[in-house]
């Protein structure tokens, strides 16, 4: 009886899910940690990306969602309220513009593919599956 209530109860687990970190095809820049991602998406160090000499322009989501999470606890270790407020600060002390927002992956792939400064963060299954993934390459693969 015992093991098959444990049996059901791993049967319930979440399945896992995967974001990709992802940037324009023709930035030269190669896999990155989870805290060069940090660095980068939040612009902490530099505004632009080495060199291509571009400025980085980070791709997030307008509304909360799962991928959105993952990427908030495990990259940037912030919450959605801290990292609104990191760049309203970051704007108001240099002008630094806050990330682009989009409604879905595909906006998002569609962004990075023409932007060659862009990074951003997508569900993994989208760049396996989205018209737009030829302009884009992956940094990084992450999980929940």
């Amino acid at each position: 009886m015992v093991v098959l209530f444990i049996g059901s109860v791993l049967s319930f687990a979440p399945p896992r899910s995967y974001i990709s970190i992802i940037v324009n095809k023709d930035n030269p820049i190669g896999k990155l940690t989870d805290s060069e991602v940090k660095l980068y998406y939040l612009r902490k160090l530099k505004t632009r990306w080495p060199d291509i000499n571009k400025n980085i322009k980070p791709a997030n989501r307008k509304s909360k969602c799962a991928e959105q999470d993952i990427f908030y606890s495990k990259v940037l270790g912030m919450t959605a309220d801290e990292v609104d407020k990191y760049f309203a600060q970051k704007e108001k002390e240099s002008a630094q513009k806050p990330p682009d927002k989009f409604e879905t992956d595909a906006d998002i792939l569609k962004f990075v593919s023409t932007e060659i400064g862009a990074i951003g963060f997508v569900n993994a299954k989208s760049t396996l599956s989205d018209d737009n993934t030829t302009n884009i390459k992956t940094l990084n693969t992450i999980s929940n």
